[in-house]
């Protein structure tokens, strides 16, 4: 298939989203060929008022362009009316993020997500829509790993909708179960902004190889995975799929289960991307939406990731204005930064931990062997018949210390 042309529109006060537009645009898979900027309050009924909607009708025809995406979204009325003049496909802000979802969605569970996400969202727009129906043929706005014809009538997608909802369920259900069997396990949890870098840092404290790339939600389904430090100590780290501002209701809902992981976790990772002009509306957007989700009580570290995209005076500036604790500087690519984060990740998951001394014989350090991953060893000394340890040790192992030591 040709790369589709795309003509994008938005506000004048929501140039500053315009970057962003492009970015999920590019993602998609899509080329832009021109923006359409216009100012005042949209129109009820078509959005574009009657001259910008006929300038972006010749825009179209003259640069044979195969689809419109409005960098807000539009209501049914909006949508049917705007494709009664535009001969081209019409897609809004959720429906290009709906489109990104379905091409990265992997897993059983991601797919079930993401078409329910997409026929929640279509159902109030089916209405009307035949003649336009016609225009789709394939690309951007019909993908899916679920792929819905849309023109199977309303009482079919709400019955799919349901079928949808009770797997979706079913997968809680399993995760609920799996959460259970790790729940001695210390767990952190990945969030921030798409494309902030969350991606590479999981791969490096895990030496993974998850999807890293420079695209909004190259990564959609969420991992867990088994983090071990060079002393035996081991956590569990979840990356989850990056928030957006304005992140559509649909997308919210369907994917309770994917997010749910988060509410488990024992601190949080905020990776945010200080390179970025607009990381501070970017931390709103993430922390407003964990408020939102009620899980503001869960201790986080503040990760500002790509420091190698600073010069030295703007690095140094924002050290000194960010006073929020506690927080890391890194670059996840260049593997800068990475020891001070295992150290404030390991001080927030031990917090309140005492630190005892105790000697393991050595006809029992197979036994010892089998906590060893549970408790932070600080020093590790052989002697002639036994190891003298120092270590952080949960009070739930302690009474199987107690038992072991001398």
């Amino acid at each position: 298939m040709e790369i589709e042309k795309a003509i994008l529109v938005a506000k004048i006060e929501d140039l500053d989203d315009l970057e962003e537009l492009k970015l999920l645009t590019k993602t998609a898979g899509v080329l832009v060929k021109e923006v359409l900027v216009f100012g005042g309050e949209p129109d009820t009924s078509s959005f574009l008022r009657v001259g910008k909607l006929n300038e972006l009708k010749d825009l179209v025809l003259r640069n044979q362009i195969d689809v419109v995406i409005f960098n807000n979204d539009l209501t049914p009325v909006q949508l049917r009316n705007i494709e009664k003049e535009i001969p081209v496909k019409i897609i809004d802000r959720t429906m290009i993020i709906l489109d990104i979802f379905a091409q990265h969605a992997r897993t059983k569970e991601g797919k079930i997500q993401v078409e329910l996400a997409q026929l929640q969202y279509l159902l109030p727009r089916l209405v009307g829509r035949g003649e336009s129906l016609s225009r789709l043929g394939g690309g951007i706005g019909t993908r899916g790993p679920g792929e819905t014809k849309l023109e199977i009538d309303r009482r079919k997608i709400r019955r799919r909708i349901h079928t949808l909802k009770n797997e979706l369920e079913e997968v809680r259900k399993e995760r609920e179960v799996q959460r259970k069997k790790r729940l001695d396990i210390p767990q952190i949890a990945l969030v921030g902004y798409t494309n902030a870098g969350k991606s590479t840092l999981f791969n490096v404290l895990t030496g993974e190889n998850a999807k890293a790339e420079d695209l909004l939600f190259a990564t959609l389904d969420p991992m867990v995975r088994r983090v071990k430090f060079e002393n035996g100590w081991e956590f569990l780290i979840s990356d989850t799929v990056g928030f957006i501002r304005n992140l559509p209701e649909e997308l919210l809902a369907a994917f309770r289960a994917t997010l749910e992981e988060i509410y488990y976790v024992d601190v949080i990772l905020h990776v945010i991307d200080i390179s970025n002009k607009n990381f501070e509306m970017h931390i709103e957007t993430v922390e407003s939406l964990l408020e939102e989700m009620g899980i503001e009580d869960k201790p986080i570290i503040r990760v500002y990731n790509k420091i190698d995209l600073l010069n030295k005076a703007e690095l140094a500036y924002l050290r000194k204005e960010l006073f929020y604790r506690p927080s890391v500087f890194i670059s996840a690519y260049h593997k800068i930064g990475i020891n001070k984060l295992k150290i404030a990740i390991v001080k927030e998951l031990l917090k309140g931990v005492r630190t005892y001394k105790f000697k393991i014989p050595y006809e029992r350090w197979g036994t010892f062997q089998k906590i060893k991953n549970r408790i932070y060893i600080e020093e590790e000394k052989y002697q002639d018949n036994f190891v003298e340890i120092k270590a952080k040790v949960p009070k739930e192992y302690k009474k199987v210390l107690d038992s072991l030591r001398f």
